[in-house]
């Protein structure tokens, strides 16, 4: 069986918070494409991004759902698509602990002309889903600069 693909959005006027590799202040999340519509990353979340000591700060959970969901739509696809989250539902399952391996899964459930559905979940390295998310995308027509 071949290796993932690695998905790294290194784009020059890419600043995003979660996946550019260019924000000094971001998360600089990359990704494996584990098949057409599914992603996973792989990280440990930084002692300075917690709520409660020793605990991930729920904003921060819900930027690598988000960031990894919003990859799952677009994985497989040669095609370049501009999705923007229209709906986004979060349940906090366990603690997310700081400074240890995690993995952050998205897993794009369905299209229905330019809605997509996602799932994804943050799992600890026995596999136990600590905080789940579903969320439905939009294709939206490419921002004039980048048209």
């Amino acid at each position: 069986m071949d290796a993932p693909e690695e998905i790294v959005n290194d784009q020059p006027n890419n600043t995003c918070f979660g996946c550019s590799p260019h924000n000094a202040s971001g998360l600089k999340m990359s990704f494996f494409e584990l098949a057409p519509g599914q992603v996973e990353s792989h990280c440990t979340i930084a002692p300075e991004h917690c709520g409660a000591p020793g605990v991930a700060h729920g904003g921060i959970q819900a930027v690598l759902l988000d960031e990894a969901m919003g990859m799952a739509i677009t994985a497989g696809s040669e095609e370049e698509a501009y999705v923007v989250t229209v709906e986004f539902k979060l349940r906090y399952r366990r603690p997310v602990p700081v400074g240890v391996p995690l993995v952050v899964r998205g897993d794009l459930r369905r299209r229905e002309g330019r809605d997509a559905w996602v799932e994804g979940a943050i799992v600890d390295t026995r596999g136990v889903r600590l905080t789940v998310a579903e969320a439905r995308w939009r294709q939206i027509d490419p921002p004039e600069e980048a048209a």
